[in-house]
């Protein structure tokens, strides 16, 4: 597992750092989609939270028989709103107009599974990648 916050890195800084892990841990992964999803929703966290403050954990869980294993990447932070899709999200065509609301469309592109949470002070965006 790895974890870091903004309480001790930037979000390149967790971005390096889960690199790292990945490379040790999970060679096989599309490492450019996990950095892709890390940057979008940790750079998101840092954004929309009054505070700055984000939490993410990276967790790789070796197969229990089934041949599969999963690749978790968790980003909490303290805003209770739910990221917002913009309407005409899709990212075929859309022209970058700079309005932004189109990361969460760009997560679910690039993770297997993706879930947003509400927790007690803020929310939860959970990210999955099944791994052979």
């Amino acid at each position: 597992m790895f974890t870091s916050g903004s309480d001790t890195a930037s979000p390149a800084d967790a971005r390096k750092l889960a690199l790292a892990f990945l490379h040790v841990h999970c060679p096989d992964v599309d490492a450019d989609a996990v950095q892709i999803v890390l940057s979008e929703l940790v750079t998101n966290a840092a954004r929309h939270t009054v505070t700055g403050f984000w939490s993410l954990d990276l967790h790789y869980e070796n197969s229990h028989g089934d041949g599969i294993s999963l690749l978790t990447l968790r980003v909490y932070d303290r805003d209770v709103r739910l990221p917002r899709q913009r309407q005409d999200s899709s990212l075929d065509g859309h022209p970058l107009d700079g309005r932004g609301g189109l990361g969460l469309t760009l997560v679910e592109k690039l993770a297997d599974q993706v879930s947003v949470s509400r927790t007690g002070e803020g929310k939860t965006i959970t990210a999955q990648w099944k791994l052979p």
